[in-house]
């Protein structure tokens, strides 16, 4: 019996409470509870003392096996799909700094980003993938910048705030919606496999994507992927579709500037022509050509038998559909990786444009009938050099002795590397220099010099459809190609040296203005171009004897071949 003047309930309260605890601590301690000492005045069952916190497992002792610590596990290791390869590609171009048309206030579209396929061949992602997945990714990038502006349009249909604001994820954000669009509307892709792989994509990004982001990119793919209900067989099947066909133009991938251009140039008919091969209105009819540029190629077009002869024998190796077009370039069949193909390894070919094949050619065969037997005592110069197809050819010409000067140092290593593959790099010297602060020795008269130079490339827009977006301002390379030519035509070509000026620009400007420019100086005259050295370009000679070339104006397979000017 307790006395009656003491409330014992506080007190069996707390030692309850401290029972629990001493409890709970020896469960976890994995120690059993003493058993309880000789209670005093109350009911007290008392505990030894625990420093073991709760939960907490004990130390070794007594043999007890200790818990052993969990493994982190490590985390998943992502792996990059084509589309997360030619995403990354196309957010690190548009975060690029580049002077797109659009900064002046008359552009195709915003951020256009420098040439995405450069970022996507320096991605250690994109060389891990199989040669399927490679080809698709270049594939995916190719689509996105050929229709940049009708992309964008679609976009800004159907959504009310378009281009991202810029932001950490802007570019990730914006290069996923420019890719899905191209998969749906352009590629054919099926919609489940367009949506759900694409939106995947910024899952994989790092740092990662808000979700809210990227349920807004999903939800933009499903409403362009929704189906309409066709009341023809004509009529579009999905909404995208509609947008596309109602709210663009293929022109809308080409810079109004440019346009104006060209019509101002050549006139609405060519114009059309040059739009048509550049930017078809119907995406599958987009082929990629391949023309390669062996060393037998330009003798042949000199009338060489036996170099006809070999030429003709690697044909059925490099494509049963191969063609051989007339100056001597084979348009290759095959398909896939080119490092694989035929006789690369081997150095018989290089890849090249058939139309820039034409200003080696036209020098190559003015200076060999010029001085006949003479020609390895001729040293000739081959100025802007990179990445070394025409250098190549002057090479295989025959010269004794090729020069080649090239102001940058990375693309002089492509350079010294094509050469080096060609088994062709003892048979030429190499300078890295800007071309016109270069001056060839006394004792090495230069009797023809080839001045390709830096241009705007628009002839070459269908193969690199990001000049087409280009700015307008040429200021500077205008001020460049007078330099240079001025400075070879009167400090480097030897008195009655033959000089070639030539560019892949189809605008004026850089081409027929310059060459125009430099005749009124009176320190050079043009010789005109015969047709018998441009095989298959004869209708490409203009009345000033200069060859000038429009992509899709020639007949049969060179309507395909890029834009090029070449004046003698």
């Amino acid at each position: 019996m307790m006395p009656p003047n003491i409330n014992v309930r506080p007190v069996l309260a707390v030692a309850m409470l401290v029972a629990r605890a001493r409890a709970v601590a020896a469960f976890n301690t994995k120690l059993p509870p003493v058993a309880p000492a000789q209670h005093s005045n109350f009911n007290h069952v008392s505990y030894p003392l625990q420093t073991t916190a709760l939960f907490q497992s004990s130390p070794k002792s007594n043999g007890s096996t200790a818990t052993k610590p969990r493994k982190r596990r490590a985390p998943k290791k992502i792996k990059p799909t084509a589309r997360f390869v030619a995403i990354s590609a196309l957010a690190s171009a548009a975060a690029s700094t580049y002077t797109s048309c659009s900064s002046e206030g008359a552009g195709a579209q915003v951020n256009a980003g420098s040439f995405a396929t450069r970022h996507l061949e320096q991605d250690a992602n994109y060389q891990s993938l199989e040669a399927r997945d490679r080809a698709f990714a270049r594939l995916l990038v190719a689509t996105v910048e050929r229709r940049l502006g009708q992309i964008d349009n679609v976009l800004k249909s159907c959504i009310k705030k378009y281009p991202p604001k810029k932001g950490k994820h802007s570019h990730i954000i914006q290069a996923t919606l420019r890719t899905g669009v191209a998969q749906l509307l352009f590629l054919q892709t099926p919609p489940f496999a367009a949506n759900k792989e694409t939106v995947q994509v910024l899952r994989m990004n790092k740092p990662p994507v808000p979700e809210p982001m990227i349920k807004f990119v999903n939800g933009v793919f499903r409403n362009l992927s929704r189906p309409l209900e066709k009341e023809s067989e004509d009529e579009t099947s999905l909404f995208g579709q509609q947008l596309l066909k109602e709210k663009t133009s293929p022109r809308d991938n080409i810079a109004p500037w440019l346009l104006q251009r060209w019509q101002t140039d050549w006139g609405n008919e060519k114009t059309d022509l040059i739009c048509e091969e550049m930017m078809p209105s119907d995406e599958s009819l987009v082929t990629p050509r391949i023309d390669l540029t062996t060393k037998y190629s330009l003798g042949a077009a000199c009338g060489i038998n036996e170099d006809m002869v070999e030429l003709q024998s690697l044909m059925p190796n490099l494509g049963e559909d191969s063609i051989l077009l007339p100056q001597g370039s084979i348009r290759s069949s095959l398909k896939g990786d080119v490092k694989s193909w035929y006789k690369y390894d081997e150095g018989i070919w290089w890849v090249q444009d058939s139309s820039s094949t034409l200003p080696a050619l036209v020098l190559a065969r003015t200076l060999l009938d010029k001085y006949q037997e003479e020609k390895t005592r001729l040293h000739v110069v081959d100025m802007c050099s990179a990445p070394g197809g025409k250098t190549s050819q002057l090479i295989c010409a025959g010269f004794g002795r090729v020069t080649a000067i090239e102001a940058s140092q990375r693309r002089s290593r492509r350079l010294i590397e094509n050469l080096s593959r060609l088994g062709l790099e003892e048979k030429c010297e190499v300078v890295v220099k800007e071309g016109q602060n270069w001056m060839p020795n006394e004792d090495q008269p230069v009797h023809g010099i080839l001045v390709d130079v830096p241009c705007s490339a628009t002839g070459t827009g269908a193969r690199r459809p990001d000049v087409l977006r280009r700015g307008s301002n040429l200021k500077e390379l205008l001020e460049t190609q007078q330099m240079l030519a001025q400075h070879c035509a009167e400090n480097i070509l030897d008195v009655g040296g033959i000089m070639v000026y030539a560019t892949c620009s189809i605008i004026k400007e850089e081409s027929e203005d310059q060459v125009q420019r430099l005749v009124e100086k009176g320190n050079v005259e043009t010789l005109p171009i015969k047709a018998d050295e441009v095989p298959g370009f004869e209708d490409a000679i203009d009345d000033n004897g200069w060859l000038r070339v429009l992509p899709g104006t020639l007949d049969r397979e060179l309507r395909s071949t890029d834009g090029f000017f070449v004046a003698r």
